[in-house]
């Protein structure tokens, strides 16, 4: 069979809670929720989004490590995994999040798993963000979701994709199976992508194990 690798978003999706948003719409000053409105309609990019978030947090970035560890995980997950490694099926989450809550929120969990997301380091002090995956030839998202999945088919791979929102918007057009809620799933309706629509990540795990996809370790 065809070796297979399977991406899978994160804030919505693993995290039924978008964990960026949700808190610093909640704990930020005003221009927090006006970036987010901004970036949901397309006026901005998820970088912009990002740094007006952080711009407009004045309190201590350890409450939001505390905030992402008092969240709850999609209870189908540690089944999605298990059907993946049972088909040798690789699982990498690729978030446009940052990797300085989704540690904790793993860890947390007891998720072990390969992740790629945008980088919030902390030195004296001064705050610092780095986005290793950003496409300069599309701009849209901090992290390019699609390169990621371009990269593993061009490894010959047959590529799954698992997501809930707008930064999944330009993977799914170039993956072999997609799996959409939310946001997601009305641009793949909208847009004519096929794809399996779902409302937690056992539904996933069920397709999946029917499935007649990766090859066994």
């Amino acid at each position: 069979m065809t070796p297979a690798a399977l991406f899978i978003d994160f804030d919505g999706t693993i995290s039924p809670v978008d964990i960026s948003n949700t808190f610093f719409s909640s704990f930020a000053a005003d221009d927090a929720k006006t970036a987010v409105d901004e970036w949901r309609r397309g006026l901005i990019s998820s970088t912009e989004c990002l740094r007006r978030e952080l711009d407009a947090y004045h309190g201590d970035l350890e409450d939001l490590r505390d905030f992402a560890r008092s969240q709850p995980i999609d209870w189908g997950f540690g089944r999605l995994r298990e059907e993946c490694r049972t088909k040798g099926i690789d699982v990498i989450v690729v978030s446009d999040g940052l990797d300085f809550y989704i540690e904790p929120f793993l860890e947390k969990h007891g998720v072990s798993v390969a992740f790629h997301a945008n980088n919030l380091k902390i030195s004296g002090g001064r705050r610092e963000l780095v986005f290793p995956f950003y496409n300069e030839a599309c701009g849209t998202c901090a992290n390019c979701k699609s390169s990621h999945v371009e990269r593993a088919k061009q490894e010959g791979k047959f590529v799954i994709y698992v997501g809930d929102g707008l930064s999944d918007k330009c993977a799914v057009s170039r993956a072999d199976m997609v799996f959409a809620k939310g946001d997601l799933r009305e641009y793949c309706d909208h847009h004519g992508i096929p794809h399996h629509a779902f409302e937690n990540l056992g539904q996933v795990a069920d397709h999946i194990r029917s499935s007649d996809l990766g090859c066994s370790p």
